[in-house]
């Protein structure tokens, strides 16, 4: 029979514990008919758990981060099946994803401050038989905060621009991250409205119709004048004249 080891181990929480609420979670996960069990190699006797008193400066921990990654599976038709969480069909494919994106992000530069992925839904994508993937990561970070477009960057890095997750192939253009996407972001800025050119065209066309609308004004304007002109110097002359009087009518 070989010989007993004593071990110790170290284990940190960050709240305070009962011991005895400790030592009864480990009984029980390492129970396995009548004796205990670590893993399939180790057998235990004599557990003890002792009290420790908690560190005098406890590790700083932020509040952990949620962020919405979306993307598009180009080799993955879309079909009833895979939408329902109850079928076969869902269900691994949600584990191929999850397996998938875990690994990615495991190693990846943020790997000390990821948790895990999550699919959370399988959608159909319009007028294209392909599968749109709605999924939530989980981060920890320990001395700063993520934001979108570092995880943007690190998933395109890792996915071939954004086209390959292992054996899934990607639509670049739908990977989305808290609905961060530059294509999407740029397209925005580019086309606000009417592009910048027309806007010029319009703003001359609306300055041309100004300059003739006032052209045409003081046209009329000395028009009228010059025929007031006329007739002014005609009255003088020969006192106030009707055409329908005309004498030269009546020889």
């Amino acid at each position: 029979m070989l010989d007993s080891k004593l071990v110790t181990i170290k284990l940190v929480f960050y709240s305070h514990l009962d011991p005895n609420l400790v030592k009864q979670a480990f009984l029980n996960k390492t129970l396995n008919a009548s004796s205990h069990w670590l893993g399939a190699t180790y057998q235990l006797t004599d557990i003890h758990i002792t009290e420790v008193e908690p560190p005098e400066i406890p590790p700083i921990f932020s509040s952990s981060q949620q962020f919405q990654l979306n993307f598009t599976i180009t080799n993955l038709p879309y079909s009833q099946h895979i939408s329902q969480p109850d079928t076969t069909q869902h269900q691994h494919n949600k584990r191929s994803v999850e397996s998938a994106l875990n690994e990615l992000f495991q190693n990846s530069r943020i790997k000390s401050y990821f948790s895990d992925c999550q699919v959370a839904a399988f959608r159909p994508v319009s007028h294209i038989n392909h599968t749109a993937v709605d999924s939530i990561c989980n981060f920890s970070p320990l001395t700063r905060r993520l934001d979108k477009i570092i995880i943007y960057e690190e998933f395109l890095r890792l996915t071939q621009n954004g086209t390959q997750l292992q054996n899934f192939t990607l639509d670049r253009s739908s990977v989305l991250v808290d609905g961060y996407s530059p294509i999407k972001n740029d397209s925005v800025t580019r086309n606000p409205g009417l592009p910048f050119w027309a806007i010029i065209l319009i703003c001359l066309a609306g300055f041309l119709a100004f300059i003739t609308c006032l052209i045409f004004c003081y046209l009329v304007a000395v028009c009228r004048r010059k025929k007031e002109g006329d007739y002014q110097v005609q009255r003088h002359r020969l006192g106030y004249y009707f055409p329908h009087l005309d004498l030269r009518k009546l020889q």
